[in-house]
């Protein structure tokens, strides 16, 4: 009979007949201790370094603020105030002098940077959709109770990223020809796109990928069409709301985390919000064949130019309900297209 003080012995059978026994569980004793530093070192690994600080809704700022002799200026208060809305976003800067603001929405900002001994400094500047921006501030020394205001823009450097991206503005986007009103139209002056006339589906290929290769995306939601894989429209195939758009970016390569999901271009458009004042406009476009010229084809066998009235008009309000805390925006938008209808005999 076995004694009963010995253990039995564990053994496993592999197919090429190897055998370990007791050696075998001397051993996973001896690294036991060391399976936490295995499990925890592949996630040590991973974690990225530095993180992006916007995503397809928001931008962001940073920069380092220095004193006349170029040395750092660590743990200066620096405040982000919202022109329009009147938020304000507050930090200090670290010990290297750095200072960072992460997913900021895009509008209208002043910059303050104020620390005792220097003269408070404040920039003008405006943050848009997309990569961080750098702006780097030099602070004067105080010699009395002085505020230094810089009333234009401040110029920003975008050196956080390798995103080759084409912004516009609420003022390009108004002010861009654009019979219909299709939305699509404002991805079309970004360098490297082109109208798609080749048929099929997508109105715009960009760096020579398919129409139907585009990601559209409407305050961070997703605009496509998952079927064909292109911006939701209408039976006229427009995507219509040019009126209510703030701003619109068309990132065309080297896209970064928030970024992907088609091989073409990433087109983000960014809807208008109220603020502290009231702001409001109303359009009006008209075209019919009054000032359409005829076709070569037409004129050689003597036919009149084709019958098409187009109707198009657009009107907005904004402004605030609760100062500095709850606004409104209204928009309407239309469309009337009057065509002759040819039937076959």
């Amino acid at each position: 009979m076995p004694s009963k003080d010995r253990k039995p012995s564990v053994t496993l059978r592999w197919s090429g007949g190897a055998t370990f026994s007791r050696q075998f569980q001397r051993v996973a004793r001896a690294f036991r201790p060391l399976i936490p530093v295995f499990f925890v070192l592949p996630f040590t690994f991973f974690v990225p370094i530095v993180l992006n600080s916007q995503t397809t809704t928001s931008g962001g700022l940073n920069g380092v603020v220095t004193d006349p002799s170029d040395a750092v200026v660590p743990n200066a208060p620096v405040e982000l105030r919202d022109n329009s809305k009147g938020t304000i976003l507050s930090t200090n800067t670290n010990s290297e002098g750095t200072y960072q603001f992460s997913f900021v929405l895009p509008s209208n900002y002043t910059l303050t940077v104020a620390h005792p001994g220097f003269e408070t400094t404040k920039r003008i500047l405006t943050i848009f959709l997309g990569p961080p921006s750098t702006l780097n501030v030099q602070l004067k020394i105080a010699t009395a109770s002085t505020t230094v205001e810089v009333t234009d823009e401040s110029p920003l450097i975008d050196a956080e990223n390798g995103d080759v991206a084409t912004t516009m503005t609420e003022q390009q986007v108004s002010q861009l020809p654009n019979p219909g009103g299709d939305l699509t139209y404002i991805a079309q002056t970004a360098p490297g796109a082109i109208m798609n006339t080749e048929g099929g589906f997508g109105n715009f290929s960009i760096l020579g990928m398919p129409g139907t290769s585009n990601l559209f995306t409407l305050n961070g939601m997703s605009d496509n069409d998952i079927g064909i894989n292109i911006n939701f429209s209408g039976a006229t195939n427009l995507l219509l709301g040019q009126n209510q758009i703030q701003e619109a970016t068309v990132v065309s390569n080297g896209y970064s985390g928030q970024f992907g999901g088609a091989a073409g271009s990433n087109v983000n458009y960014i809807t208008k919000s109220g603020g502290n004042a009231f702001h409001g406009n109303a359009r009006y476009f008209w075209n019919g064949r009054a000032f359409d010229a005829n076709d070569w084809i037409n004129n050689a066998y003597g036919v009149a130019r084709p019958f098409s009235i187009a109707n198009q008009w657009a009107g907005s309000l904004r402004g605030p309900i609760r100062k500095d805390k709850l606004f409104f925006f209204f928009n309407t938008e239309g469309l009337r297209v009057l065509a002759l209808e040819v039937k076959g005999t």
